[in-house]
């Protein structure tokens, strides 16, 4: 689907030079133009200071708290990429009874980062929603994450190997040992615990050895209900989906109007690419990724080594190889949203054309 060259197409031509007004105007600004391509490869720090008064200030409505899967986000935010190509953007989540897809197609926020099958559904609903680009590729729920071995071993990084033993020696001063002691009218004292036992006398020292055994690398797959948007699909959709005969489609996917392509092409043209240099960063670099994401929320600091595993394991689906990122099939879409209208999930058949395009990636459109 192209639906700004059929937009274009309708536009008279210029006198003199049979250029569209359009075409016309991104020519009067080359260094803009010039700079935001260069943003898009990923190789070259931008440096674009927008004009006072000129930035877009958009909101982006998330399907949930920061989280692994939206770490490229919260990359190009702390990166400054939204910024270089004169975007204000602010991440929101929604409260209790709030849609992503429904506030954009109300005008409420500009973009939303939700599923393939949340699009169709909601397209179902006449709203003429795109998705213009694919954050991950595959279903959420057919991801494993791999979280690394517990307690890994002097030196390691905490992933393969077999069972290990630690041990850590503490020792008991005489002190604390005379006061035991006394307690017990200078009689032997025997202290049991779980894992640790201690046994003194008076004026003597004596060590407390304490084992720990790793566990092994554990891997977990979510259901199809425990996805961002999923919990909201209908019972039948997630039962369907949780076999093994569904068709695979777009985890989650950048959604925007259909009337914001065809009229603004230039703003989320500018944000979908600054959102790929985010998670190019986060290949590069998934410590930093991950980072970003715990600047954004701080409570989950604690859980930073299950964020990195996670980030890790999603990476490959950020990037699968054969296209560039954020690519989304047709084909599939096709097939996907067919399947549906076939399940009786969606009715409507205008829900299934033109559900998704491309035009707005990298090398993309006109």
């Amino acid at each position: 689907m192209n639906l700004i060259r059929d937009k274009a197409s309708r536009v008279p031509k210029a006198a003199g030079r049979g250029l569209t007004p359009r075409r016309a105007a991104r020519i009067g600004t080359p260094a803009l133009a010039v700079a935001v391509a260069l943003a898009g490869c990923g190789e070259i720090a931008n440096t674009v200071t927008p004009k006072a008064y000129t930035v877009n200030n958009i909101t982006v409505e998330l399907s949930g708290p920061p989280s692994p899967e939206y770490v490229g986000l919260y990359a190009a935010q702390a990166l400054g990429y939204f910024k270089q190509t004169d975007l204000n953007v602010v991440f929101q989540t929604p409260s209790a009874g709030q849609d992503p897809l429904t506030m954009v197609h109300a005008g409420q926020v500009f973009a939303a980062i939700s599923s393939e099958p949340s699009v169709f559904l909601a397209r179902n609903k006449e709203m003429p929603l795109v998705a213009i680009g694919a954050l991950v590729r595959d279903p959420l729920s057919a991801i494993p994450i791999t979280v690394p071995a517990t307690n890994p071993p002097s030196g390691g990084k905490g992933i393969g190997g077999g069972p290990t033993t630690s041990t850590t020696k503490t020792k008991t001063t005489a002190t604390a040992t005379t006061a035991a002691a006394t307690k017990t009218k200078k009689k032997k004292a025997t202290a049991t615990t779980t894992g640790t036992t201690t046994t003194s006398k008076t004026g003597t020292t004596t060590g407390t050895t304490t084992s720990a055994t790793t566990t092994a690398p554990t891997t977990t797959t979510p259901t199809p209900a425990q996805v961002p948007t999923g919990s909201a699909w209908p019972a039948q959709l997630q039962t369907l989906l949780a076999q093994a005969s569904a068709p695979t489609y777009n985890g989650l996917v950048v959604v925007v109007r259909k009337g914001t392509i065809v009229d603004h092409a230039g703003v989320p043209r500018r944000l979908i690419q600054a959102i790929r240099r985010g998670y190019a960063a986060v290949r590069r670099n998934p410590k930093a990724g991950v980072a970003d994401l715990i600047a954004a929320d701080p409570s989950l600091a604690p859980q930073k080594r299950d964020l990195l595993a996670a980030v890790r394991s999603l990476i490959p689906h950020f990037f699968p190889s054969g296209t560039i990122w954020g690519w989304q099939s047709e084909k599939n879409w096709n097939a996907f949203g067919t399947w549906l209208f076939n399940n009786k999930l969606i009715a409507n058949p205008n829900a299934v054309t033109d559900a998704s395009t491309n035009e707005l990636l990298q090398g993309e459109g006109v």
